[in-house]
């Protein structure tokens, strides 16, 4: 078969082992998509499996459209193949035959939309993202007299988000939170659940912890979708946080044909609730469960890749693999030791520009990876010197920008009115005479109170106007609608060269948005984008980027950046030996994005504390193999 041609023997095994569990140990760059991939067009090719029973997920949306676009043209590129019966007349398979394919809080969605009125749920409801779901958490904390000062809300936030990766209601929060900030929490937590009903709306946790409740509360609907969904993929299984784990073991509880594949070597996520431990214990959730290695690596030379080996067997808690490649030459790992920062940030922009002249690279071919955001200060103010042009990866996201959210905030009232945080944000905005006292009496007295309130009234007007068009028209027309009717657009217009960039980001949004049939659709996409996805493979420049977020990406050349005891490991990990196994896995993570050369730098002196302060290397430079190795002095 066509599905099965360019695939080496392990990962044919993968594809052709469809009943059952599976798991999949797949290491860096080793093909694991394709495995994945193949698998879905085998299933529905060979094994005439209708496109709705397949499920597959994963956990960006950059993962979940490459795997579409790989699917379709297997799909498309094996015509022979006919649909089943139960397709329209036998045509021959196309991409418009897709399973149920993207992210977690995707696949939740779609089902809460179809499903959730059985429980209540408003099929309407609102994705608050970070920003969102915080400016709900102050305005709890502002009603309950919680100082932001002595309570930071960004904590409050997270240790909610836990609570719900975890499966645990506001109620069984208060029950045992046990030291103070906790205590703190358990009062904010209902009230922040309640503010988020009444305004009918979800945060990104909720997405998932609703959808497990749906199917625990509601059994026909848990069994409809075990009846749908016979076969079961899962992308990145190391990353899965519980609430996932269980979404996953309560729909694979039936066929029992869940295929798993990820590396444990590359969970670097426990800081957002993953459980790496979950793809350890698969065989003990499923003991008839196949285990297959992919271990052949088709991306790093061989240097790059025993170095990174090297360095993760120091863990202890890890599953067995040896990785090898056919690419047995290379240029050596250069370790790179500066007297000072400073001096580091040259070399690594000298080297940068020796390479891409001299091997005629693109700037988009280099990467520049470091431990926290904090570190690439120095790199912006040196680049913007020298006129090269870069990107960052996690800086301001285009969709957190004031003017997207201000849009997205009127588009947000337009179809969930409820939404008091969309409200807040725009009713005032372009200015209409609306402070926060007139909004907080609106809250209190209600429609009492917007009746003896001309301005506001007016507003109300707007909207009503606004959804009249939302009704009729697609959504990059309604954006027009919104920014021109609304006076946002004279509002932003005042000739400066931020107020250009500004309406540009609005021109952008909307060509966005013309990708798109229906609001409700549009917001649900923009509300799940990650930093991730903003990166663009095509653009001509540097990157620069957090190793957390390289994940999943690769480059001809690398450069992990600041490797010192403290900083990578970071400080907070050198006391525990499992956070300082997760900084040995992220170290591996960083240097298995690098295809052609790698470069692993520190510096002896760095600025720390108010003044210069010495530094040692990274345990994690100690571990690499002498023979791979080239030391540089700067």
């Amino acid at each position: 078969m066509d599905v099965l041609s360019d695939l080496n023997e392990k990962q044919k095994e993968a594809v052709l082992t469809t009943e059952g569990p599976v798991l999949i140990l797949a290491g860096a760059g080793s093909g694991k998509t394709r495995a994945l991939t193949h698998r879905i067009a085998y299933l529905i090719c060979a094994k005439r499996i209708h496109p709705e029973n397949i499920l597959a997920v994963t956990f960006t949306n950059k993962a979940a459209n490459v795997m579409k676009e790989r699917v379709a043209k297997l799909l498309s590129v094996d015509s022979k193949f006919e649909a089943p019966a139960s397709l329209a007349g036998g045509r021959s398979l196309r991409s418009a035959y897709l399973p149920w394919l993207g992210t977690f809080h995707s696949i939740c969605v779609k089902i809460l939309r179809r499903e959730g009125h059985h429980a209540g749920y408003p099929s309407n409801f609102t994705i608050y993202d970070e920003q969102d779901a915080l400016r709900a958490i102050k305005q709890v904390m502002r009603d309950l007299s919680i100082p932001e000062k002595k309570y930071n809300p960004r904590a409050v936030r997270a240790y909610i988000s836990q609570a719900k990766g975890e499966l645990i209601s506001a109620k069984q929060y208060q029950a045992f939170a046990f030291e103070h900030f906790q205590e703190i929490v358990a009062k904010v937590f209902p009230q922040y659940e309640k503010a988020l009903r009444g305004a009918g709306a979800f945060d990104f946790d909720d997405l998932i912890m609703k959808t497990v409740e749906l199917f625990q509360k509601e059994p026909a609907i848990l069994e409809k979708y075990q009846r749908r969904f016979r076969y079961i993929l899962v992308d990145e299984y190391q990353d899965t946080n519980h609430a996932q784990y269980v979404f996953l073991k309560l729909l694979a509880a039936v066929s029992r044909n869940i295929f798993a594949i990820g590396d444990d070597w590359q969970s670097i996520y426990s800081f957002r609730g993953a459980k790496f431990q979950n793809i350890l214990d698969f065989k003990k959730d499923y003991p008839k469960a196949k285990v297959i290695l992919l271990e052949e690596n088709y991306r790093s030379t061989a240097p790059i890749l025993r170095a990174a080996q090297a360095v993760i067997k120091n863990n202890e808690l890890r599953s067995d693999k040896n990785l090898f490649t056919t690419h047995a030459k290379g240029a050596p790992v250069v370790v790179a030791g500066a007297q000072e920062k400073p001096s580091e940030v040259e070399f690594i922009l000298d080297e940068v520009e020796s390479v891409r002249v001299g091997e005629r690279m693109k700037l988009r071919d280099f990467v520049i990876l470091y431990r926290t955001n904090a570190q690439s200060r120095l790199f912006e103010e040196t680049l913007m010197q020298r006129g090269i042009p870069y990107r960052i990866i996690g800086g301001v996201r285009f969709y957190a920008r004031r003017e997207i959210k201000d849009v997205l905030s009127y588009l947000t009232l337009l179809q969930n009115p409820n939404d008091r945080v969309a409200l807040s944000r725009v009713v005032n905005v372009p200015p209409r005479g609306i402070g926060e006292k007139t909004l907080e009496k609106i809250f209190a007295l209600g429609e009492k109170a917007a009746q003896e309130l001309p301005k506001y009234q007016q507003f109300l007007a707007l909207l009503d106007s606004l959804r009249d068009f939302a009704a009729r028209i697609p959504p990059a027309e309604l954006i027009d609608k919104v920014v021109y009717l609304s006076g946002y657009h004279d509002f932003l217009s005042d000739g400066s060269p931020e107020s250009q960039e500004r309406l540009e980001n609005i021109e952008e949004l909307r060509r966005a948005a013309g990708e798109y049939e229906s609001l409700a659709d549009f917001l649900a996409a923009v509300a799940l984008v990650a930093d991730i996805d903003e990166y663009r493979e095509r653009e001509d420049v540097l990157t620069l980027m957090t190793v957390h977020s390289a994940k999943g990406l690769e480059f001809p050349v690398v450069f992990i950046t600041g490797l010192e005891e403290g900083l990578f490991p970071h400080a907070n990990a050198l006391s525990d030996q499992t956070e300082l196994e997760e900084e040995r896995r992220l170290m591996y993570v960083g240097m298995t994005r690098a295809r052609e050369r790698l470069y692993l730098s520190w510096s002896k002196l760095r600025f720390n504390w108010g003044g210069i302060q010495p530094s040692w290397p990274s345990r994690f430079l100690e571990e690499l193999p002498q023979d791979e190795i080239e030391i540089i002095e700067i």
